[in-house]
């Protein structure tokens, strides 16, 4: 496996004022404050779930999280990407990493719910798809992965995502302009995380 050499890590920075803010029609939209390190994450209904509406930013104490390409200009949109090691002490108390059904639960919500052709119309940042409504204040952001290789690719392209397959078992799933689904062909070695709010 390639060594990824590491930059100073940076604490999250709150979004700056006068930021294009999403359609959130449809969105039943709350708050998350992570007690671990203060950071506040926009939060959505979708359903029956709730979900972070941003990527995980929580910094570990190694190099299991990085900013894309060590460049920290990309890490207030777009959060860090996460080794498949540093995922169980990334997650926040009262969250959990979302399980492959939980995704396709989502979608299929989204799709039906607002009827639309392609699921991105609905649920991506209007930075990333313009013709995105954004109708539930979910704001997918597409930032890439990085490879066993080390290399990083697909930034303002493909968001990557890690999913719970159990046991401490974890796979990925992606989505693309485009694609109309869940897309899990690629192999990372490093992701952006969405957590799902425990039941209560």
């Amino acid at each position: 496996m390639a060594v990824m050499t590491m930059s100073a890590k940076k604490s999250a920075q709150p979004q700056a004022e006068g930021e294009k803010i999403a359609k959130r029609t449809a969105a039943e939209m709350g708050t998350f404050v992570d007690p671990r390190d203060g950071t506040e994450y926009k939060t959505c209904k979708i359903g029956n779930q709730v979900w972070l509406a941003e990527n995980l930013k929580f910094e570990l104490d190694s190099d299991d999280c990085v900013a894309y390409d060590d460049d920290y200009q990309y890490f207030d949109k777009y959060g860090y990407l996460y080794c498949e090691n540093g995922l169980e002490a990334a997650i926040p108390e009262g969250w959990h990493l979302p399980t492959r059904k939980e995704w396709e639960t989502m979608v299929r919500f989204a799709k039906k719910d607002s009827r639309c052709k392609d699921v991105l119309s609905v649920i991506a940042s209007e930075e990333w798809i313009e013709s995105s409504s954004d109708r539930y204040g979910f704001s997918m952001v597409p930032g890439g992965m990085s490879f066993c290789s080390g290399d990083f690719e697909d930034l303002d392209y493909l968001a990557h995502f890690w999913v719970d397959e159990g046991g401490k078992c974890y796979d990925s799933v992606s989505f693309k302009e485009g694609f109309d689904g869940i897309n899990d062909e690629e192999t990372v070695l490093y992701a952006s995380v969405r957590l799902v709010k425990n039941a209560e």
